[in-house]
């Protein structure tokens, strides 16, 4: 349930071997981010904190998408760079991608780190009401309860991109 300090590997939030605390909102949001097969278990942790958090939540603008034919003003200018940022922690990956692809997402929360937050919330990219947390230091959390789920189905939308 908490990362093994001298086997952390790289993540949105963290370079390898820093490790850092990633949780769900909700069961089936934590089931999803680890991307399991049919007929698989996953343990699934309720996670109790152990100190008062102050979170940047980067999720506030994840619905919108903005596009300017001219410079736009200082204030929609700053919401489209929140809902990239939010975009850039969402976006899934497989397993293959090269880490030096986190690396945009590991210096801004290396920045809200050192702003004093003690971690950063993000739009999940599986379901719609789902949001992932990321929690820099993994001493600020402990195990609460368990509960193992087996994944039953995986649902799929596709959509044929142009040629």
């Amino acid at each position: 349930m908490v990362p093994l300090r001298d086997r952390a590997s790289d993540g949105r939030v963290n370079p390898r071997g820093i490790p850092c605390l990633y949780m769900a909102t909700n069961d089936a949001t934590a089931v999803s981010e680890v991307r399991p097969a049919i007929g698989a278990y996953v343990t699934v942790a309720g996670m109790k904190s152990l100190r008062e958090l102050k979170l940047i939540d980067c999720s506030v603008l994840t619905e919108r998408q903005f596009i300017y034919f001219k410079e736009p003003e200082r204030m929609e200018m700053e919401k489209a760079v929140w809902s990239d940022i939010d975009r850039a922690f969402s976006a899934p990956t497989d397993r293959s991608v090269d880490t030096a692809e986190y690396a945009p997402t590991q210096i801004l929360a290396e920045l809200f780190r050192s702003l004093g937050y003690g971690g950063v919330a993000y739009k999940s990219s599986f379901g719609e009401d789902g949001y992932n947390v990321a929690i820099f230091n993994v001493d600020d959390f402990e195990v609460g309860w368990c509960r193992l789920f087996q994944v039953k189905d995986i649902t799929h939308k596709i959509e044929q991109q142009p040629d």
